[in-house]
This record gives structure tokens, C-alpha cells and sequence, in this order.
């Protein structure tokens, strides 16, 4: 039944009801044979892209996870999770399995998009933006998957076939990174400039991801390309830090889709058709779960800085319980229609790019000209300029920015390990091994091309 279900993920538009504001429905039913005609459809089908990302199991899980396996938060209670924070998951788990499943079916659609889309005749068609967001929706997608599981198969080509699907082997890192620069370089070409609305990708999220990607991969020369893409994006004035006054905004149900937002996923105003489920787990409010918490140090952290406006907008305490604060829909002393809408997640955002842009330029010895980038950042949240001035004393700063200007928002977990600094820094994280997770157990039965398994799983 499962391989049924995901041949038909590859080729059918599901019927997933869409973010509001992204204004069309993806439609039911539709298989590739009698879609792909018009306009309209093309939208649709990119809808069903975005859609694929909104479902809790992806971005809620790509919050949850990396923040209880980085030095962030805590989660107290729920087996999937803590086994993650102990670095114990197992091939089986629920949420291991949830992630890969719900990607690739994004995935999918993208593929569809991508191949599809350039037959259709219709002159109403943008043609150029539908390609390009599809483009980027998928680089985003394997870029989550590879920084969480390794190799991996990688789908370029519409399913014909539930056996197609299942003899894919994986590929290398090196191969799946060479795809998502790929579809990034062509994002970019393709999108847009103007950005009216966050939660659709334009050239600057493609710039912005891009630089995210060499930075991770870090291969020769990815240093000054990720520049070249950061100081575009910087460049653009569409893009701008908000006041720190405003800084709440960025998580703020209603004020959100700001100009310091490059890209964010959407949940429409209905929490109980579009949800990611972050709000009952952060916030001590009645009725709420309540289990994923901020690390002591995080409050501590931010308690040493009374003039940070972040620390307002990061962590709350209510009723003596301390919890994170920017995915709450309302005050947690609020007991009725809590959760009309869940808050978007922030993907991508200007004072990310600032620091990465910071941190490139310090790595490659032009630290004066890192040290302004890193002081606007400081200065906007009400902290006096940086006193580090030497190469490593910038990195190091740079780095505890990073730490409190994206706090809870799953960039912490990342930069660890891309700096090498994951073990050492993680007391529960002793073996190297286990950065990556397993590859889920139902996915190697349906398709055993997908062995070996991961190192110590």
C-alpha cells in the first residue's frame, strides 16, 4: 500500500489546502496526463510545492530536532525526541522516518513542476518565476536533507513507476550538493527580483540559500562564492534590518512577512488546517504541551544583556516556567482561542546573511571590513560595539552573535557542525558518528539500494 501511496505522491497534486498567502489551492486528484495545460495549473502545481514544506512533520520537526541536539533547548518529555537530544535515535523512530517521507514527497512535486511546466503554451504563463521557485523549493528541501542524513537518492526525473522510485540508490554528498547549487545558480537566473511577499521565493532567497550552501560545504573557493552571493543580497534594497524596537515583528502572528525576511513558510489563519505545532510545545500555556524548553544557558545569555531587545522577543517566563517565545500565537495567560494561526517560520533573514557575510570576510583575513557587519547586528539590539578585534577573537564573536540573533530559530545546531564544533560542545555528543541520523527502516525495506545504513545505526 505505502509504495502505491508514494508513486502516486510523484504524480498526483495532493490535496493539501494551501497558506493563505499564497493565494491558490493546489487541486485534488490531478494526475500528469490531463494537467499541465494552462497557467493555473502550473500554479496550482507550485502551490502544492510550498505545501509539501508546511506540514509539521517537515518544518516543525526541522525546528525541533536541531534545537534539542544543539545546546539551545531542552525537551522533557516524548520518546522520538529525547532519543534525538541523547543522540539515540533509532532507524524505526516516528519522526525520523516522518522527515525523509515528507520531503521527498515535496520533492516529487517539485520534479513534476520541473519537468512539466516548460511544455505548457499557455502566455499567461510566468513561466521564468514558476520554474525558478520550483527550482529553490527543492534546493531547500535536499539542502535540510543532507546536512540531516548523508547521501541520498536523488529524484531529477517524474515517477513513472512505484519501481523507479524504490532502485534508487544514494548518492554521494558531494553529488547532492552539486545538485543544489545547481538548482540554486538557476533560481536565481529564473526568479524575480521584487519580493512583495516572503513566503515565495525570489532572487535574494535564492542568493541567500545559496551562500548558506557554500558555507556548509565549504569546499575550495566556496568561501568567495558565498560572498559574492551575500553581498548581492545586501545589495538589494528591499532588504532591511528592522528597528530593534520591531524586532518581535519577525515572529509576530500579523507583522510578520517584514523587509529583514527573505524567506519564511506560511500557515494560513486556521491553526487546525495548517499547523506546526511549535506553540504547543513551547509555550506553558493551559492546555499546552509544553516540553521543549530553553537550555539554562540561554537564559542565563540573555539575562547578562537586560539591554537586548532579543531577549524580549527569545524567552518568557509565566508562572515561574521559562519558555521560548517566538513561536507563541498569543500570551500564554490567554485560555480561549489560543492558536488561530500559528506564527510562520523564518527561514532566511538579513541579519543571518550580515553575520555569514561577516563571518566569510573574517575567514578570509579581511577582518576591518567584517567587524561594521557585525557591530550593526549588535547595535540594533541595543549592545555596544564588539571589543574583539584579532582574526580568531571576530570568529569567536561572530559566532556567539549568531548564537543569540538566530536563538531558537534551528540555526544553532548547523553552524556547530559546519564549524567543526558540534562534538566538544554537545556533552551528550561523544561520537562523531551520530550528526547524521539513520536512514528510516521502512525506507531501506521498500528499497534496499538504499544500504549501507549510516555509520553506528
Amino acid at each position: 500500500m505505502k509504495t502505491k501511496i508514494l508513486w502516486i505522491a510523484g504524480l498526483v497534486l495532493a490535496s493539501f489546502s494551501c497558506s493563505g498567502v499564497l493565494d491558490v489551492k493546489p487541486v485534488s486528484q490531478i494526475a500528469s496526463s490531463n494537467f499541465y495545460k494552462s497557467a493555473s495549473d502550473a500554479e496550482a502545481a507550485l502551490v502544492a510545492c510550498y505545501d509539501g514544506m508546511q506540514n509539521s512533520a517537515l518544518y516543525g520537526n526541522m525546528i525541533v530536532i536541531p534545537e534539542v541536539v544543539s545546546d539551545e533547548a531542552l525537551i522533557s518529555q516524548g520518546g522520538n525526541n529525547t532519543r534525538h537530544q541523547s543522540f539515540a535515535p533509532t532507524p524505526s523512530q516516528g519522526n525520523v522516518g516522518d522527515v525523509w517521507r515528507q520531503a521527498y514527497f515535496a520533492i516529487h512535486r517539485c520534479v513534476d513542476v520541473l519537468r512539466n511546466v516548460p511544455g505548457i503554451t499557455d502566455p499567461a504563463l510566468d513561466k521564468d518565476r514558476v520554474l525558478g521557485e520550483a527550482h529553490f523549493v527543492r534546493a531547500l528541501l535536499y539542502f535540510n536533507l543532507v546536512r540531516l542524513y548523508g547521501k541520498l537518492p536523488l529524484v531529477t526525473e517524474p515517477s513513472k513507476s512505484p519501481e523507479q522510485i524504490f532502485q534508487l540508490p544514494r548518492s554521494e554528498v558531494s553529488e547532492v550538493y552539486d545538485l543544489i547549487v545547481s538548482d540554486l545558480t538557476e533560481a536565481e537566473r529564473l526568479l524575480p527580483a521584487a519580493n512583495t511577499n516572503r513566503a515565495r521565493a525570489a532572487k535574494g532567497a535564492a542568493q541567500a540559500l545559496l551562500a548558506k550552501v557554500y558555507m556548509t560545504r565549504n569546499a575550495a573557493g566556496d568561501t568567495e562564492k558565498a560572498l559574492v552571493e551575500l553581498e548581492r543580497v545586501m545589495a538589494d534594497p528591499q532588504y532591511s534590518l528592522l528597528p530593534g524596537a520591531n524586532f518581535a515583528d519577525l515572529f509576530t502572528v500579523g507583522k510578520q512577512n517584514t523587509a529583514e525576511t527573505i524567506f519564511e513558510v506560511s500557515y494560513r489563519p486556521n491553526a487546525e488546517q495548517e499547523n506546526h505545532n511549535l506553540d504547543r510545545l513551547t509555550v506553558p500555556a493551559q492546555g499546552n504541551q509544553y516540553y521543549l524548553r530553553p537550555e539554562p544557558k540561554m537564559i542565563t545569555l540573555f539575562a547578562a544583556n537586560l539591554n537586548d531587545v532579543r531577549r524580549a522577543a527569545s524567552v518568557g517566563e509565566y508562572d515561574k516556567k521559562p519558555y521560548i517565545k517566538k513561536y507563541e500565537s498569543g500570551p500564554p495567560d490567554v485560555t480561549t482561542n489560543r492558536r488561530v494561526q500559528d506564527v510562520n517560520i523564518v527561514v532566511l533573514r538579513l541579519a543571518d546573511v550580515m553575520l555569514l557575510r561577516a563571518e566569510a570576510l573574517n575567514e578570509l583575513g579581511r577582518t576591518a571590513e567584517a567587524l561594521p557587519l557585525l557591530n550593526q547586528v549588535r547595535v540594533r539590539a541595543g549592545l555596544a560595539p564588539t571589543t574583539a578585534a584579532t582574526q580568531p577573537e571576530v570568529k569567536l564573536a561572530i559566532e556567539n552573535e549568531r548564537l543569540l540573533e538566530l536563538a531558537f530559530e534551528g540555526h544553532r545546531w548547523f553552524d556547530l557542525v559546519r564549524w567543526n564544533k558540534a562534538v566538544g560542545t554537545i556533552p551528550n555528543l561523544t561520537n562523531p558518528d551520530r550528526i547524521l541520523w539513520p536512514i528510516p527502516a521502512r525506507e531501506i525495506d521498500l528499497n534496499p539500494n538504499l544500504l549501507p545504513q549510516n555509520p553506528s545505526y
